[in-house]
Formats: C-alpha cells, sequence, structure tokens
C-alpha cells in the first residue's frame, strides 16, 4: 500500500480534484469534509475539522495532510465565522499532525495574503510581477485567516524541530473549466472588475498537481509559493492593466502579452511546478 495522504475539504471544488489526482498517481488517499463528496471514490470521513477531536480520529494512521478545508469566501458568512472557522480548522490540523507525528502538510494558502479581493480599503503594490517577498497588507476576515495560517504553520515547524515540513501554497481564484465558463465572462469583458483579483486564476488540476508536487518535495521547516496558471484571464496585455490600474507599482521584470501578474519561480525551482492548464484551451459550448 502506498503513501495514505489525508485531504481535508476533500468534497470542494479543488479538494475534490486533488483526491482524484493524488488516486490516479497511486496514493491511499482520505477524505475529509463536512458534507459527503461528489464521487464516492476513495475512503470518506465525516468530519468537522473545527472539532480537535474528529481531527485526530480522521488524521490518525495518515502519512501526510493536504490542508483545504476552509469557509472560501467571506460573502456568504459573518467575519467572525470567516476567521473562526478558517482559524480553527488550520490550528487542528497541524496541532494533530503534531500530536500523531505526521511529518508532511501542506496548506492551502491564498493570493489573499496580500490583502486582496475582499479588502475594506484599495491594496497598493510594490511591483509585479508578485513573488514571495513581496510584503502582505491583510484587512479582511477571510485575508487574516489565511495570514495567520502561514503564521500557524511557521509556529508548528518551530514547535516540531526539523520533525514537521510545511508548503504554504498561494493560490489565485480557483476554477475547473465548468465554473470559468459560469463566472468568468463578464470579468473578461470588463477589466475593472478583475483588478482586485489581479485577474489571475488556476485550474483546479493545477492546483491536485501543485498540491502533490508540495507532498512530494524535498522541503524543510515552511516554504510558501505563489501557484499560478502562466497567463491572466484577461484578453488585455497585462503590463498595460497594471499601470492602468495600480500605477504606483513597478515592473520588475517583462510581462509578455497577457503574463500572469504572480511570479511562480520559486515553485518551479523547489517543487518541479509548471502550469499545464490555460482557460484558452477550455472546450466552449
Amino acid at each position: 500500500m502506498g503513501m495514505k495522504i489525508a485531504v481535508t475539504g476533500g468534497s470542494g471544488l479543488a479538494g475534490s480534484a486533488v483526491v482524484s489526482h493524488l488516486l490516479e498517481k497511486g496514493y491511499d488517499v482520505v477524505s475529509i469534509d463536512r458534507r459527503p463528496p461528489p464521487d464516492a471514490i476513495t475512503e470518506f470521513r465525516l468530519v468537522d475539522c473545527e472539532d480537535l477531536g474528529q481531527v485526530y480520529g480522521a488524521c490518525c494512521g495518515v502519512d501526510a495532510i493536504a490542508h483545504l478545508a476552509a469557509i472560501p469566501r467571506p460573502i456568504h458568512h459573518s467575519p467572525d465565522q470567516v476567521f473562526r472557522t478558517n482559524i480553527m480548522t488550520t490550528f487542528n490540523i497541524f496541532e494533530a499532525a503534531a500530536v500523531l507525528g505526521i511529518p508532511r502538510v501542506v496548506y492551502v494558502s491564498s493570493m489573499s495574503v496580500l490583502g486582496l479581493p475582499f479588502s475594506y480599503t484599495p491594496i497598493r503594490y510594490a511591483y509585479f510581477p508578485i513573488d514571495e517577498d513581496h510584503p502582505g497588507a491583510p484587512q479582511d476576515a477571510y485575508a487574516l485567516s489565511k495570514a495567520l495560517g502561514e503564521d500557524i504553520a511557521l509556529a508548528f515547524v518551530r514547535r516540531m524541530a526539523g520533525e514537521l515540513s510545511v508548503a504554504s501554497l498561494r493560490f489565485p481564484w480557483i476554477h475547473s473549466p465548468e465554473s470559468f465558463r459560469a463566472e468568468l465572462p463578464p470579468f473578461q469583458q470588463d477589466p475593472a472588475l478583475g483588478a482586485t483579483v489581479l485577474w489571475g486564476y488556476i485550474d483546479t488540476r493545477d492546483v491536485a498537481q501543485a498540491c502533490r508536487l508540495a507532498l512530494e518535495a524535498d522541503i524543510s521547516g515552511h516554504e510558501a509559493f505563489y501557484i499560478s496558471a502562466k497567463d491572466t484571464f484577461a484578453k488585455a496585455d497585462s503590463s498595460a492593466l497594471a499601470q492602468a490600474y495600480y500605477p504606483e507599482a513597478e515592473i520588475t521584470s517583462h510581462l509578455s502579452g497577457n503574463q500572469s501578474l504572480f511570479n511562480c519561480a520559486k515553485a518551479r525551482a523547489t517543487l518541479g511546478y509548471e502550469a499545464q492548464f490555460r482557460w484558452e484551451g477550455y472546450e466552449w459550448t
């Protein structure tokens, strides 16, 4: 039997893609969620990750955890719900990893550590393309929960003194081809709508690939990575968009066409990540 991976949030848009991909690659997978999965393709455990005891039971015997369980956007929940849920689920996952001796956690963070897209006041950027050295500026409950989630990861790495390693993956707006077709056309027609997400996106299949690579990578301590598609979902030139909507930001390297405003060089070098899917390759009906 291969390495056993627990995937929290395994019934969600991204989580179900991660579960499927890991199974295809020969991993033994247990999917953990508060609701049943869309398809019964692997072992499933109905778990509220805000309950530490349930997390202990669900993660007992696994070799690594991919932690995707969270309220993914604050528009349908109150700020306290978003913050409490995302922080407690993340703390409980790391507490379980520490107590159970699970040596690797992949934490699905977000580009929202920059402060977007739910900020109360406009976010200013120092430069494009964004890399891991760019300062964060969270304001809202979701962005704050993701930034503090990375702090929780670092705290547990510190606590475990070499026995735990964590990769925090900072994804932009996550889409399947179906959700892209349903949600993105208005954003493509009006570039201003996409400014708060820096016109960034990633295909769920690339999310799954990145999570697997992060589970397999030779890393120590805590490392954060920006992970995105190679392009933006905008049809306009990326340099022109950046200069029009964020004129204070310096363009530190040439942006070709609608190249992504997220620099994935660290993920490429450390994880071997290379985006495989672009919206222009989707089949439109």
